[in-house]
């Protein structure tokens, strides 16, 4: 059964009160990333101690039933990506519902998803990747952080729409799944682009992005449409609070985080080659219902979740 609970009356936190800890529902070197560039940043705005909790497991699915557990208060809160929130629980049990366990506090970034290469690979094209899985059916092996995430729907979805054979390498988080591309042990991986950047260069190569169109960080890398594969999926992330966090708290999280994301975009700019992409609280909520949907079609597409 899902986490729910009606909306509490408590007014707004104030300054110098409790710390709030920000679960990041993966082992560190993912999206904590992102979240530990805005922290100073945002323990200025709230005039409070701002802790980064990685609470690993499940491919996301344990830190954040932790969190839709948890006090309604405004000081526990969830930093997730589209993977526990929304692609998860199309192919697997979990015990939250991303509507009703949890009131969005904002939408931090959305960027579509590049697929990465192993430098060992030899592979330069995604003609080259379908070419390779075609010729030898099951010697490809494409990582992910973990089953039932964006990259492992994502990937499975491509091979069943070129009719290829590739092997899924499940790993412990996002700087587990690059690693495995870097010593030789998977081929590719669909990763979103803020960690793909930050790792890019070494021991792994970008050659394509699951978009509509070229991205400005990597303008000389084709889409997987440009290609001859139409498929593109975006990779986002969001802060999350339990649902029941009085509105006034919700509503002075979100204009932090907008205050927060304006003064640093130049910085994950240059050092994760996106701009933010804040959404207050309602227009959240929105996206997510959108993306529900989507991560139903994809996850069907991919053979892993069953039409209804």
């Amino acid at each position: 059964m899902s986490v729910e609970r009606t909306q509490s009356t408590q007014q707004p936190f104030e300054s110098g009160k409790d710390p709030v800890s920000i679960v990041v529902p993966f082992p560190p070197g993912g999206i904590d990333l992102i979240l530990r560039v805005m922290l100073p940043e945002l323990a200025r705005g709230l005039g409070r101690e701002v802790n980064l909790v990685n609470r690993p497991g499940g491919t996301g699915a344990v830190g954040s039933s932790e969190v839709a557990r948890a006090k309604a208060d405004g000081c526990t809160l969830l930093f997730a990506s589209q993977g526990p929130l929304v692609y998860q629980p199309q192919v697997n049990p979990v015990d939250y519902d991303v509507q009703r366990s949890f009131a969005p506090v904002c939408r931090v970034t959305s960027t579509p998803s590049v697929l990465m290469v192993s430098g060992s690979s030899g592979l330069n094209s995604v003609s080259e990747v379908v070419a390779a899985a075609r010729t030898s059916p099951g010697r490809l092996a494409y990582s992910s952080p973990g089953p039932g995430g964006l990259p492992h729907i994502g990937m499975a979805a491509f091979a069943r729409l070129v009719g290829v054979e590739m092997r899924h390498l499940p790993t412990a988080g996002a700087a587990a799944a690059i690693a495995a591309l870097k010593e030789g042990q998977a081929d590719l991986l669909a990763e979103q682009l803020p960690t793909a950047i930050a790792h890019a260069g070494q021991g792994t190569r970008i050659i394509g992005v699951f978009a509509s169109s070229r991205l400005a960080a990597l303008p000389d890398v084709p889409t997987l449409l440009e290609q001859g594969y139409d498929i593109s999926f975006q990779s986002w992330n969001a802060l999350m609070a339990p649902a029941g966090t009085p509105a006034a708290v919700v509503h002075q999280l979100s204009q932090a985080c907008r205050a927060v994301l304006e003064s640093i975009a130049s910085e994950l700019r240059a050092k994760m080659g996106m701009d933010p992409a804040y959404l207050g609280s309602e227009e959240t909520a929105a996206f997510i219902a959108d993306e529900l949907e989507r991560a139903r079609l994809l996850a069907v597409r991919s053979g892993l979740a069953a039409p209804r």
